[in-house]
């Protein structure tokens, strides 16, 4: 993605002119000049008799460079005035808040990078100037994330006069491309604890930083021990067993939030609550479409060892997320990014129900498919990560656990490779693989 900030096209205006019948040939021609000139957005200089330039007022490239550039100095040399100083009104009353926030979290590194400017820079007839400017908030916590990664702002930016500073008056989430239009309002990463808490509490271990409510300190606190021996198991089981030059996440960062309306909105989710008890959260690094996630954020409903594990698992292998694919297409095979989850959270046992509830939903013989794995009642559901739990465990108890981690870091590289990935890992093609699974699940169910 290119730094430069691009000119935004000119915006789309009406211009309702009343004309009397009898208006005369020049009364109309001037109109149609001054229709020109709204759509060109060039003050009209290009047609002979337009109006003067007189009260031009502008932003420049340089002005928002200058703006972001100095919020990111402000941020790391820890001085409040200057961080708060182009913000006004209840903008400025949120940015106190966050920047508060923010001095409590444990960073390796933090920026403030322009992405996008919607609207027009230029306003040649006497009216202020008023953009929307996409920043992205470009920052590492240390011992959690593997590479930098990003949370999007959008910045309203307004100048009113031409002797006026640029202010930002407004601060809202920087927004993700709809697919369709009853797609929920989601944005990248945004707001993230610090942005929403009034009061963000943080509790740092060895390798997790929890970060929450006033409200819920107290229960993070208390569950910050267990949720640390978690966190060990996974990365020693990982580094011990699994495959060399592919690292993962060195740590985890994690919210508990027990409001299922807050918890749906944090990290950009849109708002819409599901029935989740933990989600992990991917996060973007900067320009980068292969490997394109830096590190996770780890949403949590209890502070239960076993829930958090689960994700703790999704968030150490994310860094191993291969090019971009299409979301349910060509991702990585939802059976392997669940089964590993429930065989490492779980020690390799059912300590879930999940045989029940595959007993419950019935077996087929086949793997679960990529675009249904979701979908279905919780039951179905439940069934589906169990059977993601067996064809690893199979794996690893025929194979060995190098042989599984393995496959499993090829898949995460390289979604359109199951094949080969499978043929790798046991000699089998892929229906041989999948026929003696089957042999194992039904003898499993008995």
């Amino acid at each position: 993605m290119e730094e430069e900030i691009p000119r935004a096209a000119a915006a789309n205006r009406g211009l309702r002119v009343a004309v009397s019948v009898v208006a005369s040939i020049a009364v109309l021609a001037l109109v149609a000049v001054v229709v020109m000139a709204l759509q060109r957005g060039d003050g009209g200089k290009a047609n002979q008799g337009s109006p003067p330039d007189t009260g031009r007022v502008s932003l420049t490239k340089a002005d928002l460079a200058r703006l972001v550039a100095d919020h990111a100095s402000a941020l790391r040399a820890k001085d409040e005035s200057a961080f708060l100083a182009p913000f006004s009104g209840t903008a400025k009353d949120g940015q106190r808040r966050t920047y508060a926030n923010l001095q409590k979290v444990p960073f390796k590194e933090t920026g403030f990078e322009i992405r996008h400017v919607n609207g027009r820079l230029e306003n040649s007839f006497g009216g202020g100037v008023k953009v929307e400017l996409d920043v992205a908030f470009v920052h590492q916590l240390d011992g959690v994330d593997a590479t930098p990664v990003q949370e999007g702002y959008r910045w309203t930016v307004e100048r009113k006069s031409a002797d006026d500073h640029p202010a930002v008056t407004a601060v809202a989430g920087m927004p993700y491309m709809k697919l369709r239009p009853d797609d929920a309002d989601r944005f990248v990463a945004y707001p993230a604890p610090w942005d929403l808490y009034p009061d963000l509490r943080v509790t740092r271990t060895a390798h997790i930083v929890l970060m929450n409510s006033a409200e819920q300190d107290s229960a993070a606190r208390a569950a910050a021990p267990r949720l640390e021996q978690a966190a060990q198991n996974l990365l020693n089981t990982w580094r011990s067993k699994g495959p060399l030059g592919r690292p993962v996440a060195p740590g985890f960062a994690l919210t508990l939030e027990p409001d299922a309306t807050k918890f749906a909105t944090l990290y950009g989710q849109g708002g819409r609550a599901g029935g989740e008890a933990g989600i992990a959260v991917e996060m973007q690094r900067p320009h980068a479409l292969d490997r394109p996630f830096g590190g996770s954020r780890l949403l949590v409903k209890d502070p239960a060892v076993r829930v958090g594990a689960h994700e703790m698992t999704h968030a150490m292998l994310m860094p191993l997320t291969g090019e971009i694919q299409v979301t349910g297409l060509g991702g990585t095979q939802n059976w392997v990014i669940e089964g590993i989850a429930e065989y490492l959270a779980g020690g390799g046992l059912d300590d879930r129900g999940g045989l029940s509830a595959l007993k419950r939903t019935g077996f087929t013989g086949r793997l679960p498919e990529q675009l249904m794995f979701y979908s279905g009642t919780a039951t179905r559901q439940a069934a589906n990560y169990e059977l993601g739990r067996l064809a690893l465990k199979f794996m690893a108890d025929k194979y060995g656990e190098d042989k599984m981690f393995a496959f499993v870091a090829a898949q995460y590289a390289q979604p359109d490779g199951l094949d080969r990935q499978i043929k790798d890992a046991t000699g089998l093609d892929t229906p041989a693989f999948t026929a003696a699974w089957a042999d194992y699940v039904r003898s499993t169910l008995k």
